[in-house]
């Protein structure tokens, strides 16, 4: 079969939002549809069918195939969630795969590796073969690139770096999405104002970069501590690139420069010039990814 002119359905299923869109083989998005995630997998299920057949709908060219990227620990030979928390009450357990639209296949992958494939196959990483892809938002996600694909590990959990454990909060060990992840910086902000100032990320963000000293200093030692962690994960792994994404860096220089600068001081001399790329592919990085995943399904 000729796919030139064809498409496919890429999903992310997130927490609050989910969103599909048609995309062509050389990763064009052709057009997008975006709802609030649902309270119950039943209804996220729906609304996820509902979407794909508007598309296919309005498609003025055959669609081969669907990917999915879904929060979530996913099983993607079975392409059912092993394991999610609770952003998406009861969703471990869904069948993905059963998702029935108009009989096509489907592909099923957590969104954060939906995410790294994505960068790898048309995004910032397109130029290597292995890569480190970490996120950093309300979490701290991380997956692995190896020889141009996914490398899942022996349970689907590999890359994940936000289990790394990195401090003690006093008996109990602090792991790295607790430490250094946009919550974190509010809490380190709320902490260093005595309990007052509960702020959100974007307000903290704003005081910063109006020179307010006490923002500008916790989301650069957070930035720092970050990229000193992630030098040591990076040199364990030994990845071509590193590619960083995530709501966190969207702070800009502020945050970016201070992460970059302890990232290369904290690398062996030989990794110093490990590229560290920002996310090329904005907001529609995990549907783009689930997308040319399922471009992998149908082309084979």
């Amino acid at each position: 079969m000729s796919m030139s002119g064809s498409l496919v359905i890429g999903l992310d299923i997130g927490a609050s939002k989910t969103m599909a869109g048609l995309v062509r083989r050389d990763g064009q998005l052709v057009r997008a549809l975006k709802v609030s995630t649902a309270s119950s997998p039943p209804e996220i299920l729906a609304a996820a069918r509902s979407l794909s057949r508007t598309l296919i709908g309005a498609a003025d060219a055959p669609v081969l195939g669907i990917g999915i990227g879904s929060a979530g620990m996913v099983d993607s030979e079975r392409g059912v969630v092993i394991h999610a928390n609770d952003n998406l009450p009861g969703w471990t357990g869904t069948r993905l795969s059963a998702l029935d639209i108009h009989g096509l296949s489907i592909c099923a992958e957590n969104d954060v590796r939906a995410f790294a494939y994505g960068e790898a196959a048309i995004g910032a990483g397109a130029a290597y073969e292995s890569l480190l892809c970490v996120t950093v938002g309300t979490g701290i996600g991380g997956a692995l690139i190896m020889n141009g694909e996914v490398w899942h590990g022996a349970n689907f959990s590999a890359g994940e770096i936000g289990y790394l454990i990195v401090d003690w909060d006093g008996g109990r060990p602090l792991i790295l999405d607790q430490y250094a992840s946009g919550p974190a910086i509010e809490r380190a902000y709320r902490n260093a104002t005595g309990g007052k100032a509960g702020l959100p990320l974007t307000e903290i963000s704003r005081l910063a970069f109006a020179g307010h000293k006490l923002a500008r200093t916790v989301i650069t030692e957070k930035a720092r501590r970050l990229g000193h962690i992630l030098a040591g994960y990076t040199t364990s792994i030994n990845p071509e690139a590193v590619v960083i994404g995530g709501g966190v860096p969207m702070i800009g220089a502020l945050w970016w420069d201070a992460f970059e600068a302890a990232f290369r001081d904290s690398l062996p001399p030989l990794l110093r010039a490990t590229p560290l790329l920002p996310a090329a592919l904005g907001a529609e990085a995990v549907l783009l990814g689930a997308a040319m995943l399922a471009w992998t399904e149908v082309s084979v």
